[in-house]
């Protein structure tokens, strides 16, 4: 078990979308107001594994198609939204509010690495989907929290700077669309 923790620290520590969208919601609205984001992704995240892991072994694969492209017009929309972010001082368009719980939950349906590492993560190893959920549920919140507070910490360093805002925004927005090219290169199966 102690293999799949390595797996799974790794796999939610790295960059993904997820993880760019936290960032940029620190940086935008700071920790509090994106606290039902963070708490979505990682609740969201969990029950994926714990009931998903259990129901995708009953969906077709022809399904995975449509969800994984679905999933990449979801992403590349969102990565769109980031990218094009205004700065803190032009508050009227891009983000203009934090995801809900729900939003970030459900979101989580439609992220292929979310997907794939669900998947792979109950192929890959012997475990259960139950032991599974745990120990995303433990770890999550240390991966998610790291790119939360690096967000929030830039929040008032970089509303001095709006070159600079912009550049992580577009960083930010790139790095979703980049794990998108990395799941077609690299697919799962």
């Amino acid at each position: 078990m102690s293999e799949f923790f390595i797996f799974a620290l790794i796999t939610s520590i790295t960059p993904g979308p997820n993880n760019s969208m936290l960032m940029a919601s620190g940086i935008r609205f700071g920790r509090k107001k994106s606290l039902p984001h963070f708490c979505g992704i990682w609740l969201g995240f969990t029950f994926l594994f714990f009931i998903g892991g259990y129901l995708l072994t009953f969906v077709p694969e022809v399904i995975f198609e449509y969800l994984k492209y679905f999933g990449y017009v979801v992403i590349t929309y969102i990565a769109y939204k980031v990218a094009t972010t205004k700065s803190s001082s032009q508050k009227t368009q891009g983000l203009e509010k934090p995801f809900t719980f729900i939003q970030a939950s459900l979101f989580q349906w439609v992220n292929p690495k979310g997907v794939v590492m669900a998947v792979s993560g109950l192929t890959a190893f012997e475990i259960t989907n139950v032991q599974g959920a745990l120990i995303y549920f433990a770890i999550l919140p240390f991966s998610l929290g790291v790119w939360l507070f690096v967000g929030d910490g830039l929040q008032n360093w970089l509303k001095t700077n709006n070159t600079l805002e912009r550049v992580v925004y577009v960083t930010l927005g790139l790095s979703m669309v980049g794990s998108l090219f990395i799941s077609l290169i690299f697919p799962s199966q």
